[in-house]
């Protein structure tokens, strides 16, 4: 057995050298390019076995080094990974902050330490044991001010000296360098029962597809500027997902529910008074205008989403009674 899945295991590695990921195979195997790492402690729960498999060549989380603090655990690897994920779609100094797989802050900033204040204070309270992800090198003030709170795993492309070793006075901290801190995979498979679903990655060129402003009312420059963010930060939050953000950061994060409307509840429940003057993000369409009058109430006062809905007619009316900016990208973005 263990001579067959080795020879498997080098045929695959060959087989995904020469996949363009443009075309799908007939037959694909995921499972026979990936080597066994060190075992986990457990899975998802202590009553559960687990093990982490390696793609080759290495990418990713599993491919940082670990610089301080206790093995990674199975649910830190899944948040490490979804911090990484978004992270990377920013070329502006980011910060993402994931707590259980979705995130409950996202900003951008001049400094990498606007940035993590501005996702810090997207939701303080969720973002405690959380996973902080950084695309710039993380610097002595930056790390001053993380020491602050309690995270679980900080994951960057590199620290200043003195950055670390600050970090390191944090108790159990798992502090990560992924020097490589591009993304190279352009796909995602997801396991179910009987088979593998694989897709291509959802680029962020196909952020906004064809920007169609279909209210009386426009949008302002920064307006826009926050739209564009609003939808990046949308990309990574569980569907249905509806987020409020200002000064590009988010301010308020609504996903993970089966009703579009309480999602945009609980967005602006999260951003409170910082809702009034932001803008807002869907990452489908809007089935009723229903979700805009409850952003509107809060005082959003422009909102990005896909478009497409049979009711359409219905929110666009809906937005100029309200006098809010409606933009249509013919994009959806939802995340399963």
């Amino acid at each position: 057995v263990k001579t067959f899945f080795m020879t498997s295991y080098y045929d695959s590695i060959i087989a995904k050298r020469f996949w363009d990921r443009a075309h799908f195979p007939k037959y694909m195997s995921l499972a026979g390019t990936n080597e066994k790492m060190p075992e986990l402690r457990y899975g998802e729960n202590p009553h559960q076995h687990a093990a982490l498999y390696m793609t080759h060549p290495a990418e990713g989380i599993p491919k940082a080094e670990v610089l301080w603090g206790k093995p990674l655990s199975f649910n830190n690897f899944v948040d490490l990974d979804s911090a990484l994920t978004a992270v990377l779609d920013f070329k502006e100094p980011a910060c993402v902050i994931v707590k259980h797989n979705s995130p409950c802050g996202i900003a951008i900033g001049k400094k990498l330490i606007d940035a993590y204040e501005g996702a810090l204070a997207s939701d303080p309270l969720s973002a405690f044991g959380g996973i902080v992800a950084l695309n710039r090198k993380v610097d002595e003030e930056t790390a001053e001010l993380m020491r602050k709170h309690f995270f679980e795993c900080i994951v960057a492309p590199e620290y200043d000296e003195q950055a670390l070793e600050t970090l390191k006075k944090r108790k159990n901290l798992r502090i990560l360098r992924l020097p490589e801190f591009v993304r190279k995979w352009r796909y995602n498979a997801k396991i179910i029962a009987g088979g593998v679903l694989v897709q291509n990655d959802d680029p962020e060129e196909e952020l906004i597809g064809d920007w169609q402003v279909v209210t009386d009312t426009k949008p302002t420059e920064a307006q826009r500027e926050d739209l564009i963010f609003a939808m990046k930060a949308a990309k990574f939050v569980k569907s249905n997902s509806v987020v409020i953000a200002k000064n590009s950061a988010t301010v308020g994060i609504g996903g993970g529910l089966p009703s579009r409307v309480d999602a945009a509840i609980l967005a602006v429940r999260k951003a409170g008074d910082r809702a009034n003057g932001a803008v807002a993000a869907s990452d489908a369409f809007l089935p009723f205008p229903d979700t805009l009058y409850v952003l509107a109430q809060a005082g959003v006062k422009a909102l990005i989403q896909p478009g497409g809905s049979r009711n359409d007619k219905l929110s666009i009316e809906a937005a100029n009674k309200l006098g809010v900016a409606m933009v249509f990208t013919g994009r959806r973005h939802f995340r399963h």
